[in-house]
């Protein structure tokens, strides 16, 4: 009985990430990796995240956004929201942060151009897998000393 639910179990998640890579292979979501300590303790480095793309961003929803110079993302939580002449801005600070990230977008926030979508949740608990951003963390960093 053991061996059947440990077997159904295993099937259930090579379908489940099966799906997760299709969907993300098609664009329907992105999948992030978590690197630093500023949302923890929700996140750790290494924890895998899926990102939906959404133009429905509400306050307290977890958004990625490109940082303004240089090629990386940022994963933080929006704590307020600020339209300016027609174009939303993201106000957003990682949990673990003592201040807003200000400093990254001037005084106005994240504009909505650079945000590449919300992590997803259910049931307002945000999907991650943990560790297994590891690998990918791993291959980046031996791609750039191969450069």
């Amino acid at each position: 009985m053991e061996y059947k639910i440990a077997h159904i179990v295993g099937n259930l998640i090579a379908v489940l990430l099966l799906v997760i890579i299709l969907l993300n292979i098609s664009g329907l979501i992105v999948l992030g990796t978590v690197e630093g300590p500023s949302m923890e303790p929700l996140f750790q480095t290494g924890d895998l995240v899926i990102i939906v793309k959404s133009t429905d961003i509400k306050i307290g929803d977890i958004i990625v956004y490109k940082k303004k110079a240089g090629n990386g993302f940022i994963i933080h939580r929006v704590i307020e929201i600020r339209n300016v002449s027609n174009e939303l801005y993201y106000v957003t600070k990682g949990d673990n942060n003592n201040l807003p990230d200000y400093q990254e977008f001037e005084l106005m926030g994240v504009p909505s151009h650079r945000v590449v979508g919300k992590v997803l949740e259910i049931n307002n608990l945000p999907i991650k897998i943990p560790a297994i951003g590891y690998l990918s963390l791993m291959a980046r960093r031996l791609f750039s000393y191969l450069k």
